[in-house]
C-alpha cells in the first residue's frame, strides 16, 4: 500500500470518526459548567434577579451556572465580553436596556454590534416606577410635580445611566409635566441607585419595583407611579402615570444571550431549558414573592421584541437631542 492510500484511508477514518461524534457531543451538550456574564454590579436588581432565575435552569440542563460580574459602560464591558466570547455554547449573559439600546445608540464601546449577539429568551419585562422613599413628603404624582415646580431645579430623580433605560422615562415625565428636576446617574446598577434613595442622596428614583422591593416591602420606600398601561395584577393599589394625566408607558427588561454563531442546536437546548423553569412552581413563588416581573418569551419573540423597542427609544432619544433636553 503506498503512501496516498495510506493518506486516503486515514482521512476516510477521521471524517467518518467526526461524522459518528457530531450527534454524540451534540446529545451531550452541556457535558460542563456554563459561565453567565453579569453586566451590572452584584447586589443590584438585575444581578439578584437573574441569578436566581438561573439557578432553577440548573437541574433542566444538567450543569452548574456560574456566574461573573464584568460591569462597566452601561452593561457594554460585559457584553462586549459574550459578543467576543468563544462560540461553543458555554458562555451566556445577561442582557439589559441598555445592552441592546443605550450602548449602540450612543456608540460607548468601540467594537460593540448588537449583531454577534443571539437571543434566548426574555425573563422578566417590568414598567418604569417613580420610587421615593417613606417619609418624603409626595405621596402622588401630582405632589411631586408641585414639589419640583415650587422649587425648579433641586428635586433629584436619580437612574442607571445617562440616556439610559430609566434616565429615557424619566426626561420622558419630567417633559410632559413641565417640571426642572436633576438628573443623577448611578451607572454601577440599581443596587448603589437605592441606597443613595434610602440615604437622601436623591429624592426619587426612576427604576422598577424589583429594584426596590426589598425596601419597598420593609417600608423603608414607597412607589408613587408606574409607567403602564394599566395597573398591575401584582400591585393594585400602584396607579399608572396615565392615571395622573401623563401619557408615559416605557418599561425595562432582562433577556438572556449567547454568542451569533453559538449552534442551532445548543442554542434551542438553552432556551428549552430556560422556558422550563416558568413551568416550575418554586420559581413561580419566587417570582410572585419577589416582584421580579417575570414574562417568558421565546427568541424569535424577544428578538422582535427587542427590535421594537429600539425603534421607539431611538425615535424618543433623537427628540430629547432635537429639544436639548438630552446631548449627544
Amino acid at each position: 500500500m503506498n503512501l496516498m492510500n495510506v493518506t486516503k484511508i486515514i482521512a476516510a477514518a477521521a471524517t467518518l470518526t467526526a461524522a459518528l461524534q457530531g450527534p454524540a457531543q451534540a446529545a451531550d451538550y452541556p457535558s460542563k459548567d456554563i459561565m453567565h456574564i453579569m453586566p451590572w454590579s452584584a447586589g443590584g436588581g438585575t444581578d439578584t434577579v437573574m441569578r436566581s432565575f438561573l439557578s432553577f435552569a440548573e437541574e433542566p440542563l444538567g450543569v452548574g451556572i456560574n456566574t461573573q460580574n464584568i460591569t462597566g459602560a452601561q452593561s457594554g464591558v460585559g457584553t462586549l465580553r459574550l459578543m467576543k466570547s468563544r462560540p461553543d455554547g458555554y458562555t451566556i449573559g445577561s442582557l439589559t436596556w441598555d445592552s441592546v439600546i443605550t450602548v449602540p445608540y450612543n456608540d460607548l464601546v468601540p467594537g460593540y454590534d448588537t449583531e454577534q449577539l443571539a437571543y434566548l429568551g426574555a425573563v422578566t419585562v417590568h414598567p418604569t416606577a417613580i420610587i421615593v422613599r417613606a417619609d418624603a413628603p409626595f405621596t402622588t404624582v401630582e405632589e411631586f410635580v408641585e414639589a419640583a415646580k415650587a422649587t425648579p431645579g433641586t428635586l433629584k430623580i436619580s437612574n442607571v445611566g445617562l440616556g439610559g433605560v430609566w434616565h429615557l422615562p424619566a426626561l420622558d415625565f419630567a417633559k410632559q409635566a413641565e417640571i426642572d428636576v436633576q438628573h443623577i446617574p448611578y451607572p454601577k446598577g440599581s443596587g448603589p441607585q437605592v441606597e443613595g434613595l434610602l440615604s437622601g442622596e436623591t429624592d426619587a428614583a426612576s427604576t422598577s419595583i424589583s429594584a426596590a422591593y426589598s425596601a419597598i416591602q420593609s417600608g423603608q420606600a414607597r412607589v408613587l407611579a408606574v409607567m403602564a398601561d394599566e395597573r398591575s395584577d401584582e400591585f393594585p393599589d400602584v396607579p399608572t402615570f396615565k392615571e395622573s394625566g401623563y401619557d408615559v408607558v416605557w418599561g425595562g427588561f432582562r433577556l438572556l444571550a449567547t454568542q451569533a454563531e453559538v449552534d442551532a442546536e445548543q442554542r434551542a437546548t438553552l432556551e428549552a431549558a430556560f422556558a422550563k423553569v416558568f413551568d416550575d412552581p418554586e420559581f413561580q413563588k419566587v417570582a410572585a414573592d419577589t416582584g421580579m416581573g417575570a414574562v417568558w418569551m421565546n427568541a424569535e419573540e424577544t428578538a422582535a421584541y427587542v427590535e421594537a423597542s429600539q425603534k421607539k427609544a431611538f425615535a424618543l432619544t433623537d427628540e430629547l437631542v432635537e429639544a436639548g433636553l438630552l446631548s449627544e
